[in-house]
């Protein structure tokens, strides 16, 4: 509810409404004649700039692994991604997922339902939110980075100390990884562990090996019943939207592209993309990008210029974190990587005194 009051105050404040195109899919968007024609399912639009806001998840096809048998199966089978109206009050649930989504949900349906498995082929690293906790921004900033880089400076030292520190934490309850090669789970106000430790939600490490009649057989041969699964099993990483990009009739392919900033792509004039963290706040990455976004604009108006386009250069893209959808993607993200870093706190100063023209963009 909080989220809807700030969005409404900030739909008065700004006239935003009137110029917000409701239940609209866009299909393609080409440049040609120094402008952008976006095509939608139900008019076009030009443009001198398009900026996407999409993030980097395909919401059309999320990660739905096969399993043998699936038509034998007499339950509901349903991925996170597309809950709909699935209901399970008062039914044997169970959860194939070991990450964020999988975590956050078991305590949440145990509320109603008769009875909840958690099925996960290897651990994860979960970490607890406090939903009370008030520290400011500068707080929390300073303090998910110094996490986040001691996990990558002291990656041995940080897993016996959380180890030690957390009874969790166990020989079947430890992940293989280290903290932050994976983003970690969230559980909220301890809810994920009193749950598993008051065997509200029963957890299994093991793989699935097929689709029984009435639920899901393990690799041990062990039949789990099942009114309903859940799929948790994440969703594919795409950027743009899944949106056709066309560039003097020409069809781009993404991943023959450098990534200029985490904002821009080579080849593609006036055309800005938000891309977020993975170890911080996406929206915060959305500020410092929206500015420079507006900064460059501006120069571009100042001196002039109709477009400007990034130029292919950078070091070969390599995954920030080892996570499957990640890994899954990468032939659909830019091979090539031009100063783009997981780090607020670096990105903030060096969008802040970082010239626009700094001989990676070509001005026309």
């Amino acid at each position: 509810m909080k989220l809807k009051t700030i969005s409404m105050r900030l739909r008065k404040k700004f006239n935003i409404k009137q110029n917000v195109a409701f239940d609209t899919q866009v299909e393609s968007t080409s440049w040609k004649h120094n402008q952008w024609t976006t095509k939608t399912n139900l008019k076009n639009y030009s443009s001198q700039y398009v900026i996407f806001c999409t993030g980097s998840r395909d919401r059309n096809n999320p990660h739905l692994p096969k399993f043998k048998n699936e038509s034998s199966f007499q339950g509901k089978i349903v991925h996170t991604q597309a809950w709909g109206d699935t209901q399970y009050k008062d039914k044997n649930v169970t959860i194939i997922g070991s990450g964020c989504t999988a975590i956050t949900m078991a305590p949440s349906i145990i509320k109603e339902a008769k009875k909840v498995t958690l099925v996960q082929r290897s651990p994860a690293w979960i970490i607890d939110i406090d939903s009370q906790e008030r520290s400011s921004r500068t707080y929390k900033t300073f303090e998910v980075l110094k996490d986040y880089l001691t996990s990558r400076f002291f990656k041995k030292s940080l897993r016996r100390k959380m180890i030690a520190c957390d009874p969790y934490y166990n020989e079947t309850t430890t992940p293989s990884y280290d903290f932050w090669d994976q983003r970690p789970a969230s559980s909220l106000d301890q809810d994920y562990f009193r749950a598993v430790e008051l065997n509200k939600v029963s957890v299994v490490r093991e793989g699935v090996s097929n689709w029984e009649k009435k639920g899901i057989k393990l690799k041990s041969g062990k039949v789990i019943n099942s009114d309903v699964v859940v799929m948790a099993t994440g969703g594919n990483a795409q950027l743009l939207g899944g949106v056709d990009v066309f560039v003097d009739d020409q069809k781009v392919n993404i991943n023959n592209t450098s990534w200029y900033r985490g904002m821009m792509f080579s080849g593609m004039p006036n055309l800005f993309a938000h891309a977020g963290y993975i170890n911080f706040s996406w929206t915060a990455r959305c500020e410092i990008v929206s500015q420079r976004i507006c900064k460059t604009i501006n120069y571009m108006n100042k001196n002039n210029y109709i477009s400007c386009t990034p130029r292919y250069l950078g070091e070969e893209t390599k995954p920030a974190i080892q996570a499957n959808y990640i890994l899954r993607a990468m032939n659909k993200f830019p091979n090539r990587t031009y100063k783009f870093y997981q780090n607020y706190v670096l990105e903030w100063i060096i969008f802040k005194i970082a010239k626009i023209n700094d001989k990676a963009l070509d001005f026309k």
